[in-house]
């Protein structure tokens, strides 16, 4: 049983490394669906939108002084994996109940 509860735990931390790693751990969750990952699925498909989201605004209107966003992003990222990594269902800062709500029926 422990090693069931470690590949959770790994899955729910890899998914906040890059869309890559949510994508690996989305595929290897359907198979047999685990509600840590799943939560941790959802607060890290956020934050890579939050991501995305700033770099085309950075594209659009070409402002580097807007790459201090991304900061946050990694901030957010590394509270993400801590939480992931003591197996806690704790949302991210302003954004994660968010997160929760919005892609609760996707994930």
């Amino acid at each position: 049983m422990q090693t069931n509860a470690n590949n959770s735990k790994a899955l729910a931390i890899i998914t906040y490394i890059t869309l890559i790693g949510w994508i690996i751990a989305f595929a290897l969750n359907n198979k047999q669906k685990n509600a840590l990952v799943s939560y941790h699925q959802r607060q890290a498909l956020g934050i890579q939108l939050i991501y995305f989201s700033i770099a085309f605004v950075i594209s659009i209107t070409g402002l580097p002084s807007l790459q201090v966003l991304f900061l946050g992003v990694f901030i957010f990222m590394i509270i993400g994996i801590s939480n992931a990594s003591k197996q806690l269902n704790k949302p991210l800062p302003l954004v994660g109940v968010y997160f929760e709500n919005w892609f609760e029926s996707i994930i």
